[in-house]
């Protein structure tokens, strides 16, 4: 027997949030549907409860501190963007259980709606692959206060692993020996990452591990 499933929609786009339970109660007759405009309510959530957060309308959820393991209940991120995918680990370290990325949310939430209500999480296979090779790539030093960081500042995969050797003070040369790039390809992923986390040095950047804790 299939179990009865609370789903919760959240966007600011009223009309889209509308197109969505119409869609998904049409096939999910077990699920019940409520929408919202904000997550300021959603705490406390039971365990078959599911969040479909549209990314695009709200917000990224981690510069939100939006952490689903605090919130209670299954959160899938849907509308996000190509490079979201890059960011796979740090959403899951905040506790999302998927992401669907625009322009397929609605030809993929009510298969993704099913997995996640039985458990699994949805990411693609692309993005879940992307993860572990970073993962493996990085020699298994990334944590997840690094993966959050990615999430919250869109860092890119590469991002996040010369981010991770400048908060081992590993120089330029250095980074560019690991991974085979040249020096001056690193000093432009540097300047990306002060850019996207608003620093202004790579001495300032430690301090953003105590913002993710």
């Amino acid at each position: 027997m299939n179990k009865h499933v609370f789903t919760y929609v959240v966007s600011k786009n009223i009309c889209w949030s509308d197109m969505v339970v119409e869609l998904l109660s049409a096939i999910h007759k077990q699920y019940s549907f409520k929408i919202e405009q904000s997550v300021d309510s959603l705490w406390e959530l039971p365990s078959n409860s599911i969040v479909i957060y549209d990314k695009d309308s709200i917000g990224n959820p981690a510069s939100l501190l939006i952490t689903p393991a605090e919130r209670g209940g299954e959160w899938l991120i849907v509308n996000g963007k190509p490079e979201d995918e890059e960011c796979v680990a740090g959403f899951i370290s905040l506790g999302f259980s998927g992401l669907i990325v625009s322009p397929y949310t609605l030809e993929i939430l009510p298969r993704a709606l099913r997995n996640i209500s039985n458990g699994q999480l949805w990411f693609s296979r692309e993005a879940m692959s992307g993860a572990l090779r970073h993962l493996v790539r990085g020699g298994g030093l990334s944590s997840p206060s690094v993966n959050v960081i990615g999430a919250k500042y869109s860092l890119s995969t590469r991002e996040q692993q010369i981010f991770q050797q400048l908060l081992q003070g590993r120089s330029n040369k250095d980074i560019a020996e690991q991974f085979y790039l040249s020096v001056s390809t690193v000093k432009c992923h540097v300047s990306s990452i002060l850019l996207k986390t608003g620093q202004k040095s790579r001495s300032q950047l430690s301090a953003l591990l105590m913002e993710s804790d």
